[in-house]
């Protein structure tokens, strides 16, 4: 019934990206066939995929303006018109995350009578500076089918949709390798202190000041930041000279490769977020089987090890001790892209008659 899926998430980089690699090699796995539609210098991918580098985002250029110009440009120049073309109407477009141009890659979809599937990550806008709230609003509208991953969200949408589904988040996460996780060990813990990590693109939501107080108060531990500093480097850095807390930062964008032996590194992997939906890094962590310590936020807590009763430093540092007390064991997410493959017929029976799909919604 379905004739292919196209999986497009144009970032090419980060959590998003390594959900929808993931998405799209189990979904190969099984006999669907599936086509990711990304970024022309992504991160590594499962072997075997197929992969469509159709968006650029010029990334070298130092000139933020003229890399959204070109970027822009380009998408609708060459990247929609693609799209147009490759897209069947037995198809379903499975759109993963939130990015300014969705509405306009909802409207070819929808032109070319494909099912069209929607993962948006967050059920919040952070902020508006590139109309993003105008593409979830395009998202709940107009969707044929709209996955979340926690059952947080679920019910935060619960209001708003009626076309929702619940799938597991899950990540491309290939095998750690023991040469870069001891390497890691070694630079960040090399006394034989436990380490607390808290990996992934610095903001200011992250609660990153409560990280730096709650392992301040841990004897015996050492903490790592690392991730692209978005901005927030000599501030974080200031931080931690005046709390002298014993944390290693790292300021860059890591690999996939990197990033999982990064975690695998780790005795306790936190996520104090102060807004979320959900966390590819706990998703990772649960995964390999490290202990996770979050902030009772969104569905923070539904990978967690352990819950911070209050996210203020004593909180946190109770929560990641907790956690590792606690020990964690590899989580398998089961049949990951059978539950994928379950909504994508659903959509597609939704389009196709709309009337009875919106009284079964009911």
């Amino acid at each position: 019934m379905i004739r292919r899926v196209h999986m497009v998430e144009p970032g090419g980089r980060g959590g998003v990206f390594n959900h929808s690699v993931e998405v799209a090699a189990g979904l190969q796995g099984i006999g669907v066939d599936v086509v990711v539609h990304t970024a022309d210098d992504h991160d590594a991918v499962p072997a075997g995929i197929d992969i469509c580098r159709c968006v650029s985002w010029y990334r070298d250029s130092s000139s933020r303006f003229v890399r959204r110009t070109r970027t822009t440009v380009r998408y609708f120049s060459r990247t929609l018109p693609h799209l147009a073309r490759v897209i069947d109407a037995d198809d379903v477009v499975h759109v993963q995350g939130m990015f300014p141009l969705i509405p306009e890659l909802i409207t070819v979809a929808k032109s070319r009578r494909a099912s069209v599937v929607c993962s948006p990550h967050n059920t919040f806008v952070r902020e508006d500076t590139l109309g993003l709230t105008r593409s979830l609003a395009n998202i709940l509208r107009r969707a044929d089918r709209v996955l979340v991953y926690s059952d947080a969200d679920l019910h935060i949408l619960a209001d708003r949709v009626t076309h929702i589904g619940r799938v597991p988040l899950v990540q491309f996460t290939p095998p750690v390798d023991p040469v870069l996780r001891d390497a890691w060990r070694r630079r960040l813990a090399d006394d034989g202190s436990r380490l607390a990590v808290m990996p992934g693109y610095l903001r200011a939501d992250k609660n990153i000041d409560v990280f730096v107080e709650a392992v301040a108060m841990m004897p015996g531990w050492r903490g790592a930041v690392v991730g692209e500093a978005n901005g927030l480097g000599d501030w974080l850095d200031g931080l931690i000279e005046r709390t002298r807390a014993p944390i290693t930062t790292d300021y860059r964008y890591i690999s996939v490769d990197e990033f999982v032996a990064l975690v695998a590194a780790a005795d306790v992997v936190a996520a104090p977020y102060r807004v979320a939906s959900q966390s590819g890094i706990l998703s990772v962590a649960a995964t390999l089987g490290i202990p996770r310590a979050a902030a009772e936020t969104g569905g923070l807590g539904e990978l967690a090890t352990a819950v911070a009763e209050e996210m203020t430093p004593a909180g946190l540092r109770d929560a990641m001790l907790a956690a590792f007390a606690t020990g964690a064991t590899p989580i398998r997410f089961g049949d990951a892209a059978g539950t994928f493959l379950k909504e994508y017929i659903v959509a597609h029976e939704r389009r196709r008659s709309p009337v009875q799909a919106r009284r079964a919604d009911r």
